[in-house]
Formats: structure tokens, sequence, C-alpha cells
């Protein structure tokens, strides 16, 4: 009887210290290493993106060599340096955009107003979110 007592109790406690692991991985801490690849915008100020007459996909690729950035507004090229400080800091330095004309901008302008307010990021179910503050102001996909 003791024995078995003793089991379950065992059991319980790995299964305890499993349980509370499992939480602090899942709880939002970033892992610098998610970053660097191609994210694709999703949606901006918790707007669903149309990409219908956009030429190009709108996107970010994060580059560790040197911190720099590239990517597309969707008619515009962006690039740039970024800037990581804490576990959940991000800004955008000096972020630069060519200066094309399109058809319909407003898309671009909205991603642009966005991404100049950015000052927190976290990957979230495999999304990239960047945020001012707790606001989220862009969602992103891995492409």
């Amino acid at each position: 009887m003791k024995k078995m007592l003793t089991m379950c109790l065992v059991m319980a406690g790995v299964a305890y210290f499993t349980a509370c692991s499992n939480t602090s991985r899942s709880s939002g801490t970033n892992n610098e290493a998610d970053l660097y690849k191609t994210w694709r915008l999703v949606e901006v100020n918790g707007e669903t993106i149309d990409t219908t007459g956009i030429p190009k996909p709108l996107e970010f690729t994060f580059e560790q060599a040197d911190s720099q950035f590239s990517g597309s507004a969707g008619c515009n090229r962006i690039f740039g340096k970024f800037t990581l400080t804490a576990p959940d800091n991000i800004s955008f330095p000096g972020l630069a955009a060519t200066r094309m004309a399109c058809p319909d901008m407003s898309v671009e302008q909205k991603f642009l107003e966005a991404s100049n307010k950015v000052n927190k990021w976290a990957i979230r179910q495999g999304m990239l979110v960047l945020s001012q503050n707790e606001n989220a102001l862009l969602r992103f996909k891995a492409k």
C-alpha cells in the first residue's frame, strides 16, 4: 500500500513539473532565432489585408547579419536596420522605402505608418505580431 501511495505521489509530481515547464515555454517568451525568416503581412491595425490589386506581397525579411531587414510594402521596396533590445522590444530606425507610384497606395500607407510605430514583437501561434506597447499593429505569417 505504501509503495502504491509513493508511486502515485511521484507520478503526480512528475505530471505537475511537466505541466509547469510546458506552461512557461508557451507563455510568450520570444526566441530570437524564430524571427529570422520572411514574414508575409496578413493584418494591419486589426483589419485583414485584401491583396487584390497589390502588385507584390507585403512582407518583411529579417536577416541576423548586421540586423537588417528588407521586403515589400506592396508597391515599393522597404529596407533598413532593426534593433532588438530586451526579450520583446524592436524598432526600425531609419526605415526606408523606394518611391514608386502605384494606383492604390492605401494599404501600403497603412503598413508603413504602423511599421514606424512598432516597439514590441512576439511570435504567437506561429504568427509574428508587431505592436506598439500592447496594441497589435501588424500580424504576419511565415512565408
